[in-house]
């Protein structure tokens, strides 16, 4: 079954968007086709959030220029996202549904949130990422909790970490500590959303020939 059905997911924003692309100059047409599939997961799907590496090189923008296509999209579609980190013309950013990464964070418990890992509260969606932004140019690397925020089990975001004494019980895209069941599920429906999305860009570029 289609994931566009499973998840009651809202199509008319993206049909509008697919049907005016063929008028967009060719840089926004890749720009925009580019966030669609990457980020597919979690505008298709139930994923709180995606990672993406952006190469500014490659796409000849820059961050402003980025932001402002991010701006734009966001409004159209109904995401959040973050600038994180820039190293060799490389852009790492977070797309992400506040609700939906508000919702983990309500769930997290203080024990490792707050006391193991030193997040303030009250904890946000907004304050949470603002918090992973600066821990990552404070260390110069990715810190491991934004799992929390990329739609993983919180048992296998925190038995990664060493947070929960789990053992690992097998892979399904991440390693699984938590339930198997639950993390293929999820597995199957992100990877499900990319393959929907594909499907969607084939159609406009079909109508385009």
């Amino acid at each position: 079954m289609s994931v566009f059905t499973e998840q009651s997911i809202d199509l008319q924003p993206f049909r509008d968007w697919r049907d005016s692309l063929s008028a967009a100059e060719r840089e926004q047409q890749r720009f925009d086709e580019w966030l669609f599939l990457n980020a597919s997961s979690v505008l298709l799907s139930e994923k709180t959030g995606e990672l993406l590496t952006f190469s500014l090189e490659e796409f000849g923008k820059s961050p402003r220029e980025v932001e402002a296509g991010l701006s734009r999209l966001a409004e159209m579609w109904d995401f959040s996202f973050r600038l994180l980190y820039e190293s060799n013309d490389l852009l790492k950013l977070i797309v992400y549904q506040k609700d939906r990464l508000q919702a983990v964070l309500d769930e997290a418990p203080f024990c490792i949130m707050g006391a193991k890992l030193h997040y303030r509260y009250p904890l946000t969606s907004e304050s949470f990422i603002e918090e992973l932004r600066r821990r990552w140019h404070r260390h110069a690397r990715v810190p491991h909790e934004i799992g929390v925020a990329l739609g993983y089990p919180l048992d296998d975001v925190f038995g990664y970490m060493g947070l929960l004494s789990l053992p690992c019980l097998g892979v399904c895209g991440w390693q699984v500590y938590g339930c198997m069941k639950e993390s293929k599920r999820r597995s199957c429906a992100f990877n499900n959303a990319r393959c929907q999305a594909l499907i969607f860009l084939a159609k406009a570029n079909a109508s385009a020939v």
